[in-house]
């Protein structure tokens, strides 16, 4: 079984990571894959220095198709069987791929592709509908959680073609040598006696405003809590501006893409005001440092977090419920521990990363079998 991913190769967060470690839980298991991404950066280092084998193929521009001889040619070459895509652009390359190369074409859903630009009119007009024609011509599509299967199903896809399998990570590597003291002068992050973290990139779906009006109520009542916003994005300037007018910018850490690991060990909790999810990893990363979580109520978070009991799920949109909760969490530490060690539990139980890579193998080989039943 011979199995080539294609990702852009301009991700930093919850797709590639997931690729990255899912292509090495494989490997593990004595299955190979080769990736193929058409650009430099963060993806194709991460998987050199982790020892995969992945292939640059690099695109003149977004559309440029001059680079599918070269794809089709290493496909033969390695006598590829399965070729499985990763977001818009590779699916993009996937469908004219498809055209003059035979295999068994399969796409990873990993974000409603019709929010992928939200707040950018033309983007979406443009590449989401794009997206979407070229997503008709697969064989096969694999969802990160259930609700983008239904998705799928009531925009007309067929329940047959779309298997489920969540994201999952790796719960035994977890950093122990981390200083609480030397992380607040790494990062010039405020002492403050409580710390509340959000992981996500600067971009209008993931709800930074709500965050950042639901800690204007939370100062309102108490001073001695702090917010750290990593990620980075096209409209953290605007909102930072906007902690600037709401005047709590002296509570919140800007601290710009980073690994998220040292923010999750010293936070008390973290926060996720999402309007549109699959399955994001943060949430997990949170629960290997049994830390809860406060999120929005979408896409495949309920299914993780039980409301009440591991954490818990607010509408998107709500700043007053998520200030509510975040008060409580600081004001009842045994409970924000408690839940934090059930949503570990649970996150470790159903959600590690050879869970995964047991259930893509299979799916891929009941597709092999499939289609070989089929010739």
């Amino acid at each position: 079984m011979k199995v080539l991913h294609i990702i852009s190769g301009g991700e930093t967060g919850g797709s590639k990571n997931h690729l990255l470690s899912f292509v090495e839980a494989m490997r593990k298991k004595g299955e190979e894959s080769i990736i193929l991404c058409f650009m430099e950066g963060l993806l194709y280092d991460e998987a050199k220095k982790a020892g995969l084998d992945i292939r640059l193929v690099k695109q003149s521009k977004r559309f440029d198709l001059s680079i599918i001889k070269r794809i089709k040619g290493i496909c033969e070459k390695e006598g590829i069987d399965i070729i499985n895509c990763h977001g818009g652009r590779a699916n993009f390359i996937g469908y004219f791929l498809k055209k003059v190369y035979r295999a068994i074409y399969v796409t990873t859903i990993h974000s409603d592709y019709r929010e992928d630009y939200r707040g950018n009119f033309y983007k979406t007009l443009i590449y989401s509908n794009i997206n979407r024609a070229v997503l008709n011509s697969f064989d096969y599509y694999i969802t990160v959680s259930s609700s983008f299967k239904d998705m799928l199903i009531k925009r007309g896809f067929k329940n047959k073609n779309i298997y489920v399998v969540y994201n999952g990570i790796n719960f035994n590597e977890v950093e122990q040598n981390f200083s609480r003291e030397d992380i607040i002068k790494k990062y010039g992050l405020r002492d403050s006696k409580y710390h509340v973290a959000m992981v996500a990139r600067f971009h209008p779906v993931k709800g930074h405003r709500v965050f950042l009006d639901g800690c204007r109520t939370v100062l309102d009542k108490r001073n001695d809590v702090s917010f750290i916003l990593v990620g980075d994005g096209n409209i953290r300037n605007e909102m930072e501006d906007y902690a600037k007018n709401l005047g709590i910018r002296d509570h919140i850490s800007f601290v710009g893409f980073q690994r998220p690991d040292e923010f999750l060990f010293i936070s008390d909790f973290t926060v996720l005001t999402s309007f549109t999810e699959s399955f994001p990893l943060v949430i997990l990363e949170s629960a290997k440092y049994r830390k809860t979580v406060i999120s929005t109520e979408v896409g495949g978070i309920p299914d993780l977090i039980e409301d009440g009991v591991n954490g818990y799920l607010i509408k998107p949109g709500d700043s007053g419920t998520l200030a509510d909760r975040i008060l409580r969490l600081i004001d009842d530490q045994a409970l924000c521990r408690e839940m934090g060690e059930r949503l570990h539990t649970k996150a470790r139980d159903c959600y590690s990363i050879e869970n995964l890579a047991d259930k893509y193998i299979q799916i891929y080989r009941s597709l092999l079998a499939k289609e070989e039943k089929n010739d």
